[in-house]
Order: C-alpha cells, then structure tokens, then sequence
C-alpha cells in the first residue's frame, strides 16, 4: 500500500485534511502545537500519515523530529506539503526543504476561501513551474477541492517525479557543488539526497552529524575552508547563511505567484484582546462568563432536577425488585451502588457539557493563543514558557493529553517543569467533585468555581517560582508563537471536540466509575470475615480508618473521605461516587462543613492526578526519579494549601 504524508507549519490545516480524506475525529485547534504525534488513516486505497507540524527541517522540539525521522527514514510515496495560503511565503521556506529529500512532493494550498477575504490571488501554475511541484487549491475545511487533490495525488504517485531543488546565489552554491563532488559523501545514509548532505554538513546540523563517520582531515580541512570563506562574506555564522538564502527563494517565488490587493483595515480585536493593559481583565471576565454559564446557571437548573431523577430511579428499582423478590445483595448492588454511584456522577454532565462547548468555542475562534502571547512574558518569569499555557489550557478537558502537548516546548526544563504543574488545572472529571461540594456548600456563589482554578494558578507560580530559585542554569529564550486568525468557530470542529470530552466522561461512568461503584458497595457491606454488616463495621471502613488521621488536620479525617480519595487514583469521577455510596442517606452535609468541602476541594485539585496522567507523566518525563517527585510534591503542596484554606476559613468565620 502506498503512503502519503502531510506535513507543513503548524496551524495549516493537516489535521482538517486529515479528517476530510480519512472520515476520523482526530483533535483540531486553532493554535499551533495541537498533534504532537503522527496519527494514521486510509484514503482511496493510500495510507495517510498526518504529521506534527513543523517549520522546518532543522528541528528543537520532540515533536519536529518526529516529523523529520518520519520523512527521512521512512520515505513516503508523496509529501503533501500543506500550505496556508494566506501565508505562501512563509510556508514556501519549509518547500525550500522538503524539495531537497528527492521524493515527490504535492503542493496543497489550503484556506483558498479566505484568500478573497485577504485580498490575495494566486497563480497556481506560475508557482508549480517555480517549485517543480504540481499545485492544487483546496479548503479542507469546507470539504472544497477535494476531488482535484485525488487527482493530483494520483497523477504525482504516477510520474514519481521529484521536484526541482532551489539555488541559492552563486557564492554560496560554489561550496555546495564543492560538498556533493567530494567523496566523503559517499557515505551519506541510504535514501539522503546529496544536495540536502552537503547542506546540512555547511549547517553543521547535529542530528545530521551524527549519522556521518568521522570527517577525512582532508574533507575537514576544507568545510573549514568553506564556512570560513562564507562567514567572511556575508559576516554571519553559516546557519544563518542558509536560513537567509532559503528565505529569499521563498520571497522570490511568492512574489512572482501572488498579488495582494490593498483594502481597508477594519478594526483589530487585538488591539485589545493582546493589550498590556486590558488583556488579563479581558480574560478574566470571559472565563467567569464561562464558569457562570456552566457551573452557575446550567449546574443550578440541572443539578437539583437530576438528583431528584436518579433518588426516585433508584427507589422505584428498590420497590421493583422487592416486589420481585430478588436477592437483597443484588438489590443492593444496583440500587445502592450502580444507581447511587454512577448516577452522582452523570448528574453534573449537563455542566460539563456547556463548560467543554464554550472551551471550544474560545480554541477554535484563535482566542487562546492569544492567551498563550500575553501570559509569555508572566511564563518566562517563573522558568515557563509563553507555550506553557497550551498544556494549561487543555487541562481543563483532560490531564492526559495535556501533558503530552508539553512536547511542542522547545526546551527540556521548561517540557518537564511544565508536566510538574499542568495537573494543577482542574480537570473535567474533577469538575464534579467541585460542583457536588459547592452545591451544598455554597448554594448560589457560582464564584467559588473561578477561585478554585485561580488556586490552581497560584499553584503553577509558586511551583515555578521556587524551582526557578534552585535552577542554577536558567534557560534564556525567545517565545515565538504565530497568532492565528480570528475566525468563526466551526460547528463541526466545536461539537466534535465537545462530543469527544463530554463522551469520555460518560465512557468512564459506564466502566471505570460503575465498577469501582459496585467494588465500593460490596467492601461496604461485608466485613473482613464476609459477614454482611453495616457500612461503619465494613472492610471499606476499616481501611479507610487506617489512613483517615494523616487529613484530619484538613478538617476531613473520617474514612468514607480516605477511601474516596483512593478510588479517585484509577477515576477522579469515582470521588462523586464513593461519596454517594458510602454515605447513604445521611448525606454528604452529616460529615461535611463548608470549611472541610473547601479544604476537600483544594487537596483534590493539587493533588497527583489519575493513573493515566501518571502515566503520561512517566513516559513524558522518562524518568522514575522524576515522576516520583512530582507526585510528592503535587501532594505536599495539596497538603499545605488545603490546611491553610481550612485555617483561613475558620479564621474569617
């Protein structure tokens, strides 16, 4: 079977493509950085490769290697080189590259509907002659163009024609020609182009380097020969060199294939959404709209109603099944822990699902890149990076891929500074521990949710603030990060990252969340000797008494709390259902204060997350000595603020 791969700078629209040609749902944002791992698919009989997002071939970051190994060592039939077409020149920089590899390569201009709105034409064929690379205009995203693209692919797969190499001046390409004759070359590794070697051995890239035997002293003589030669002309290091002649066969080429037709500026919601002074307020105001809309008004219409759902479901299934005569135990099983567990649970699913739709909303109309520009330089502050905030971000939905989002980080310390906090933002399964509590706690105040994310945020600070002290070779970097275009948020795009959230949540009520519900009912009904006995006398109990004591400073030193917390480690969702298990009709307000479920709140959103972000951690990090501190220290900081929240709560009360 053959292969095609799509590649091209981040935010471009592979993964819109990807998601046209292969009928998948893989994850789509409107920032740079969203797939950091290449995802599979087949299309017409071709497997399809969508791979991370690069600039170039000179890669920093985890994932642009990806990319480069892939395309180096794997050789793909046809690279589609996907270019946003609004941004032929900076795209064409990478096509510099890509034209060196000796594979055919198809270029694909894509986002050809916003070309009239940016008031830019394109000569298709005029570009195809330039590059030596067959050109087709599409909009992956409006499923426009996607019948010429088959045929494009089809015809390149036919002529395997590779595309034209671009010459860079003259003084330049003397010491390259010089390079490709020398016999050292020979040794290039199989499937390298000899013009991409000799390039490469001018730039001295490492991970080139390190493929090559040692330099002949003859050979070495005289590449120093030529980067002196070159560093004296053009009184620059030779990376630069190349970069610089790369960008001007990029300018070129652009400049004889477009026109841009002058219009009027209209107003720039920039000017205040990336203002020194008015975007934090800005932000702040909108994510409270968010916390209101969901947390505040959806959570109060839906909570109390669904609650009240799922207590008659579970009575009327008691009366049913007496009548029946069923097993008590069996009774008990679905009533008191399928019913009451799993159904704790789906009744803050309504929140969850505003709360994720307006997330989406905010990624997909370029929003929250802008977050990631105005926070960089607070980031950079604390030993993070502007780019930081993208893992925060998608936080909010799940831990998990989150922290594998840290790898579009550039830097190492930054990468696993960033994994250390990320799971200090709430997740979504968290959400319903904090919904629970504050609906009985704090019945109307929908700002305690807000507050528990800036908690979250002082956390990720002070946890920067104190690592940055002990680092002694502080990192010093330049953030760049492209800004999106503002646009309307697609409906496709938006619900199917909403659906995908809000499913995986209700996938974990339906197994994770209802196992453990019915292991919680059953160790609650059973002593150690398998006598049926009150919960109080229970093997749950008697466990949960075990480590009850270590949170009785933090106001919650009773065992039904210990053993939610245990449970919480495979689902932070199972917490809800523990609860509502162990507690029975007492209630959650018999153990509880508004102190206590404050603290409660707090240990759980500091604290090391579930068994998958650990696993994620783990294999992000890669290393145990890592991983093993950064769940002590999640914990220790969960500790320390829950106590001081309590003590500040009894204080002021």
């Amino acid at each position: 079977m053959q292969t095609i791969s799509l590649i091209g700078n981040p935010n471009c629209g592979k993964t819109t493509l990807f998601n046209a040609l292969t009928g998948t749902t893989a994850y789509v944002g409107n920032w740079p950085g969203v797939t950091v791992e290449k995802k599979e698919g087949f299309w017409n009989g071709y497997k399809v490769l969508d791979l991370p997002g690069i600039y170039s071939l000179s890669p920093y970051s985890p994932e642009e290697k990806l990319s480069r190994r892939y395309i180096l060592d794997e050789r793909p039939d046809l690279i589609i080189d996907v270019i946003d077409a609004t941004n032929l020149e900076r795209s064409l920089y990478l096509t510099t590259q890509l034209s060196e590899l000796g594979r055919p390569v198809l270029i694909v201009l894509n986002m050809q509907d916003l070309l009239e709105k940016e008031g830019i034409t394109i000569d298709e064929k005029r570009l195809s002659q330039m590059t030596g690379c067959p050109v087709v205009s599409i909009s992956a995203s409006k499923g426009i163009g996607l019948d010429q693209f088959k045929t494009e692919v089809e015809n390149a797969l036919e002529e395997n024609k590779g595309p034209s190499c671009p010459l860079f001046s003259n003084f330049v390409e003397k010491y390259i020609n010089n390079i490709i004759e020398d016999d050292y070359l020979h040794a290039i590794p199989e499937g390298r182009q000899p013009r991409w070697a000799a390039i490469k051995l001018l730039e001295e890239d490492e991970l080139f380097l390190a493929t090559m035997p040692p330099f002949p002293k003859e050979f070495a003589c005289n590449l120093a020969k030529a980067h002196e030669s070159l560093r004296e002309h053009y009184d620059d290091d030779v990376e630069a060199i190349i970069i610089d002649q790369r960008y001007k066969v990029a300018e070129h080429i652009a400049r004889a294939s477009q026109v841009k037709i002058t219009q009027k500026k209209a107003f720039n919601f920039d000017s205040i959404a990336t203002n020194r002074f008015a975007a934090l307020p800005l932000f702040v105001a909108i994510m409270g709209g968010v916390f209101y809309l969901s947390i505040g008004l959806v959570g109060g219409i839906t909570t109390g109603w669904l609650e009240s759902f799922f207590e008659m479901l579970g009575t009327n299934l008691t009366i049913l099944l007496d009548s029946l005569g069923v097993f008590p135990l069996l009774s008990g099983v679905l009533t008191g822990g399928i019913i009451a567990g799993v159904g704790a649970v789906l009744t803050f699913v309504p929140q969850l699902f505003v709360l994720f739709l307006l997330l989406s909303i905010l990624e997909d109309c370029g929003y929250m890149a802008r977050i990631a520009f105005i926070l960089d330089r607070m980031m950079r502050s604390i030993g993070l990076s502007g780019k930081s905030i993208i893992p925060l971000v998608i936080g909010t939905g799940c831990t998990v891929p989150a922290i594998m989002s840290t790898r579009t980080i550039e830097h190492k310390k930054q990468r696993e500074l960033t994994i250390l906090v990320t799971p200090f933002i709430p997740c979504g399964a968290k959400m319903p521990i904090f919904a629970l509590m504050i609906t009985y706690f704090f019945p109307g105040q929908w700002y305690i949710a807000p507050m528990i994310y800036l908690t979250g945020i002082l956390a990720v600070v002070l946890t920067g603030f104190i690592m940055r002290a002990f680092d002694r070779h502080k990192e010093k970097t330049v953030f760049i990060l492209e800004l999106p275009r503002y646009q309307l948020p697609a409906i496709k795009n938006v619900w199917l990252q909403t659906r995908e959230r809000t499913l995986d949540f209700v996938k974990k009520a339906g197994t994770i969340i209802l196992l453990s519900s019915v292991i919680i009912y059953l160790l609650s009904s059973f002593s150690f000797s398998l006598q049926p006995v009150s919960p109080e006398q229970s093997m749950l109990a008697m466990m949960g008494r075990l480590i009850a004591p270590i949170f009785k400073p933090l106001g919650f030193g009773f065992w039904q709390a210990s053993v939610a917390l245990l449970t919480g480690i495979a689902a932070k969702e199972s917490i809800v259902s523990t609860l509502s298990v162990t507690m029975g009709e007492a209630g959650i307000t018999a153990l509880f204060n508004p102190a206590s479920a404050l603290s409660f709140m707090t240990f759980i959103l500091l604290s090391s997350p579930c068994i998958a972000a650990i696993g994620a951690m783990a294999k992000e990090l890669g290393s145990k000595r890592k991983l093993l501190f950064a769940i002590v220290w999640q914990t220790g900081i969960a500790y320390l603020a829950a106590l001081l929240v309590r003590a500040l709560v009894l204080l002021i009360v």
